[in-house]
């Protein structure tokens, strides 16, 4: 406004007219108007009062009409994916079942919920105008979901703090055209849906059990080799995973997996634990031992359910005890006649030589950034079964898998740190010396899939010559 100064008058008469001078819209010319002038000592107040009001609680949740329509669609949004997420859960392990948590993949259900809610976060200060805060939170608490969930405790490498300052800038970039409006919202919801499958390794934030620089020094096998033998199970492949997915509240969670999608349908005697029942809630188990949970379903107290395993394995024997020896005999170009498949013939009486297990992977970030290099030189110790001496140096491991999702496959190292990559497909099988340093290939979450297909389901075996025979066990 235009600053006036009328004729001298005393202070009072001066704060009498500063308080009608604008009351109405209308100058009063018997006062004379308030200046700017830091003399009279109002101005400063009158701004000070004004600073106040811009910045008090009711006007920060005080919302425009652009932002208030924005904020209605995400949580319309939201709760469509949550409702898209409870009818994609999958049941399995003794009456627990599994959700898609948006972005995040098939988490347990106790906290599928908390980490929906958790993602949503950075998308809500993305659509109220932070987009500098919904932008660093985003890949913060990525990280953070992953080790609530992931089978801990695993330490974050330092190549994780570097992969996330990358995708941070990928994702301020992305953003730059709309910041600080709703869509960046939408700009970086899809950037991470269609866009995270496929990131290549350099900004992947690859959670390891092993770090990269020191995977070398566990190379034991100077000369790996992986041995793929095409179409050695397919004819058996679609009707074993047939009855895989139809018994899956026969499957066995694994407990270490915490509240990933991790399970094991049939023995497995290095995960199978015989642990107290305190009755106690853990993120390890979640509610396992509460009345609407099967104890059974949990490998940490399998062990104190011998006829359930029992009654697996049977089912297993009866349905394709022929059909998987045919397969191992075929890879082993040998008689099927002297394939002795766990809990049968020689076998039958020893407990930690089960029938071989179906290993079951649902997928979730967590799965696409975990490298776990290993090898299975720790499993027979034996020096001879039933009589006859093992050749222990022949070992080998033999894997089927029954569905082949984007990214399914195996890494395997050479000692001078190089990384060798094999993709699976259905109707092979693959088979390695025990001793060869190996990882589940970490494979990706699709946000649009979420059926049996998509999951990682493989047949899982070891192998030892004794003898004239070969026993193969889980």
């Amino acid at each position: 406004r235009r600053r006036t100064r009328g004729p001298s008058q005393d202070p009072s008469s001066r704060m009498e007219g500063g308080l009608a001078d604008e009351s109405n819209g209308h100058r009063d010319h018997n006062h004379p108007a308030v200046t700017d002038s830091p003399s009279n000592g109002y101005h400063k107040s009158d701004k000070k009062a004004s600073s106040l009001k811009k910045f008090s609680v009711s006007s920060f949740f005080t919302l425009a009409d652009d932002k208030r329509k924005a904020l209605r669609i995400y949580l319309v949004v939201s709760t469509l994916l949550l409702i898209r997420s409870y009818f994609s859960g999958i049941a399995a392990a003794g009456r627990e079942t599994w959700y898609p948590a948006p972005l995040i993949g098939f988490v347990r259900s106790d906290l599928a919920l908390v980490c929906a809610l958790l993602g949503s976060v950075p998308f809500l200060c993305l659509v109220l105008g932070w987009t500098f805060i919904g932008v660093v939170l985003l890949p913060a608490l990525a990280v953070k979901l992953s080790q609530l969930v992931m089978p801990g405790p695993i330490p974050t490498p330092t190549q994780a703090y570097h992969c996330l300052g990358m995708q941070t800038v990928l994702l301020g970039l992305l953003c730059l055209p709309v910041w600080r409006k709703p869509t960046a919202a939408i700009v970086a919801f899809l950037a991470l849906a269609v866009l995270m499958p496929y990131v290549p390794d350099q900004i992947k934030p690859l959670f390891s059990s092993s770090l990269v620089e020191s995977i070398p020094n566990q190379v034991i096998n100077l000369n790996p080799s992986m041995q793929e033998d095409v179409g050695a199970a397919a004819l058996e492949s679609g009707p074993l995973l047939d009855f895989v997915w139809e018994n899956r509240q026969d499957w066995v969670k694994v407990s270490h997996g915490r509240a990933l999608g991790y399970f094991v349908f049939g023995k497995n005697f290095n995960h199978d634990q015989r642990w107290p029942q305190d009755g106690s809630y853990s993120l390890r188990r979640g509610f396992r031992l509460s009345s609407y949970r099967d104890t059974w379903g949990e490998s940490d107290f399998r062990l104190g359910f011998p006829e359930q395993r029992k009654r697996v394995s049977n089912m297993f024997k009866e349905e394709f005890g022929t059909g998987l020896a045919n397969i191992y005999s075929r890879v082993l170009n040998v008689d099927p006649e002297t394939i002795v498949l766990g809990d049968m013939g020689a076998l039958s009486k020893m407990e930690n030589m089960g029938f071989p297990a179906v290993k079951v992977v649902f997928p979730s970030l967590f799965w696409h950034w975990f490298n776990n290099p290993h090898t299975d030189s720790y499993l027979y110790r034996m020096d001879e079964i039933d009589g006859k001496a093992c050749d222990r140096a022949r070992q080998r491991t033999f894997l089927i898998p029954l569905t082949e999702p984007p990214g399914a496959g195996l890494y395997y190292w050479y000692k001078n740190g190089t990384r060798a990559e094999v993709d699976y497909k259905v109707g092979n099988v693959y088979s390695f010396e025990v001793s060869v340093l190996h990882a589940i290939r970490p494979f990706p979450y699709f946000e649009w899939k979420h059926g049996m297909l998509d999951a990682r389901v493989t047949i899982q075996a070891f192998g030892i010559p004794c003898g004239g025979n070969w026993y193969i066990t889980h």
